[in-house]
């Protein structure tokens, strides 16, 4: 019999806890530990939506990137995912900055779908008791692209729709070699992605005056969006999970938005 808890050791191994970033809330938010699991149900967002799928389905438990409990919980009203899991009886384990620090997690499977050759890390924090952290990834593109081509090379990698990647008109050099990517919520990071040399940086939920100060740097910067840039992902965990869990059925998120930001 394959518990909650053993679903839970086999993420450690994916993604383990101490890598995942301080302010962060990953792990088993919610569920009892020693309940039976037949079917995992993988999905970016333990949403409201995907839980209703996930009892339709007979899914015990559902993994997610993104905590469904983030901040402290000072209610726990029907209506709302935490309290719709728990009232349905489904667990919920979420691996989120972890699996961004993953190998084989959330910025290896961008760069792996963009075809980034010869990578580098993009931040690094010495290793330490909790293990190392790392976040995106630079390296060269398959070929030199203009910012057209680069913008809908992004898109049918991500299966978007033309015109959906987001840059600022004339930053940074007409011709592309090398770029960054990151998952999610990147643009921390410019500085770092011009440090390896990088000219262009792909990632989610840019701000204006991001655009700005990475074109100041001669950095083309590119928003693919903060769903697109890390849903990417899901599949690489469904075979992860799989391959660690064959006696388990791992079902994937039927609801998802292909072009969800």
């Amino acid at each position: 019999m394959t518990t909650v808890a053993d679903i839970a050791k086999a993420m450690e191994i994916i993604a383990p806890l101490g890598t995942q970033m301080d302010w962060d809330n990953s792990g088993l938010l919610i569920g009892d530990p020693g309940r039976e699991v037949r079917r995992i149900l993988v999905a970016l967002d333990a949403t409201v939506e995907i839980i209703g799928e996930a009892e339709a389905l007979g899914a015990e438990m559902i993994v997610t990137h993104h905590p469904i409990i983030f901040h402290p919980v000072k209610r726990l009203l029907a209506g709302t995912p935490p309290y719709e899991a728990a009232a349905r009886g489904i667990a919920v384990y979420s691996a989120h900055t972890c699996y961004d620090m993953a190998e084989g997690g959330v910025n290896t499977a961008l760069a792996d779908a963009l075809g980034l050759k010869e990578r580098q890390h993009l931040w690094e924090e010495k290793p330490g008791e909790s293990g190392s952290r790392r976040l995106g990834l630079a390296g060269e593109l398959p070929c030199a692209m203009t910012r057209e081509e680069l913008a809908a090379w992004v898109e049918e990698a991500l299966g978007l729709p033309g015109n959906y990647v987001r840059w600022l008109a004339g930053a940074g050099p007409e011709t592309i070699h090398r770029a960054a990517v990151c998952g999610g919520a990147g643009a921390d990071f410019l500085g770092n992605a011009k440090a390896l040399g990088c000219e262009a940086y792909i990632t989610g939920d840019v701000r204006h005056h991001e655009y700005l100060e990475a074109a100041g740097m001669g950095l083309l910067l590119m928003d693919a969006g903060h769903f697109a840039t890390e849903d990417i992902a899901m599949p690489g965990l469904r075979r992860q999970l799989a391959a660690l869990l064959p006696e388990v059925e791992i079902l994937a998120d039927p609801t998802r938005r292909p072009d969800g930001r």
